[in-house]
């Protein structure tokens, strides 16, 4: 019975992946930061919960893994928690441990947009990561997956937006023109597992997106014309774009930074849609809003 062992398993698409896997003939490793948050996996069959902390061997934790697969990834930073430490270090660990005990598959969930030279920390970073794999892992063992973002029962981005149509007659609107081409959780997740035994995937970069892109304001608006509501949008260029985001930086939970507004700078959009590799069909954002 293989054993697949899971970075990053918490949030919102781990649990909906860890969810399908459970379903299969494995074992899941779940390793974790939050074992709190890591409990709702408990009545899952064949899953085993490992609290994780920084100055652990991860090496050790993975020795008896057959599949490793890192979706760890934040949005914003903490003075405690930076992107290089998440994106870079701690993937630089993973592959270290991968290589060390000749792990045959290790799948990394990255960034459509990722490059050496990306305007955002976010960006560059996720590349950094990207690059870590490939220079440890020669074998080719890897393999990447890019998405756009990803939305579904539990997600934040359209969730959020969904809310703000809901109770505010008017929406600010910061990078009203950025592009994005939202993939359905479920979607990523059945790429995510079909890439396991997917030879064909070893060793290369995928970016797996959903069928059609939107801008910004065109996702807001979607989400105001299926919900039925009537709400003001206001686009702001960037000067004004710019000053609402360290006015909101200012709030004590974080909605969206300076680093997310110079990622929005690059149309998080593909000209080749690599999904299509794994999957001849794919969940478009209008049908899931009408679910």
């Amino acid at each position: 019975m293989k054993t697949v062992s899971i970075l990053g398993g918490t949030g919102f698409i781990g649990t909906e992946l860890i969810t399908h896997l459970s379903k299969k003939n494995i074992k899941i490793n779940v390793l974790t930061r939050n074992f709190n948050k890591a409990k709702k996996f408990k009545e899952l069959p064949k899953v085993k919960i490992i609290e994780i902390n920084q100055s652990v061997d991860i090496s050790e934790l993975l020795k008896e893994s057959d599949v490793v697969i890192n979706l760890v990834g934040i949005l914003h930073e903490k003075k405690s928690l930076s992107f290089y430490s998440v994106h870079k270090d701690w993937v630089n660990k993973i592959a270290i441990a991968v290589k060390k005990n000749n792990i045959s598959r290790f799948i990394h969930i990255g960034a459509i947009q990722s490059t050496k030279h990306a305007p955002s920390r976010y960006l560059k970073s996720k590349y950094e990561g990207e690059e870590e794999i490939k220079n440890i892992l020669k074998n080719k063992s890897w393999t990447i997956l890019r998405p756009s973002i990803v939305f579904g029962k539990d997600d934040i981005f359209i969730n959020l937006f969904r809310k703000m149509v809901t109770y505010l007659p008017i929406i600010f609107l910061v990078s009203p023109n950025a592009k994005f081409q939202p993939i359905y959780v479920k979607d990523l997740v059945d790429i995510i597992i079909l890439s396991i035994n997917d030879n064909k995937s070893f060793g290369k970069t995928y970016n797996v997106v959903g069928p059609k892109n939107y801008s910004f304001i065109e996702i807001i608006k979607l989400i105001a014309k299926v919900d039925k509501k009537k709400v003001l949008i206001v686009p702001l260029n960037r000067l004004l774009s710019n000053i609402m985001v360290t006015l909101i930086e200012l709030l004590p939970y974080k909605i969206i930074t300076k680093d997310n507004l110079k990622s929005m700078e690059l149309d998080n959009v593909v000209d080749i849609n690599d999904a299509y590799h794994f999957k001849s069909k794919l969940l478009s954002l209008p049908s899931y809003l009408k679910k």
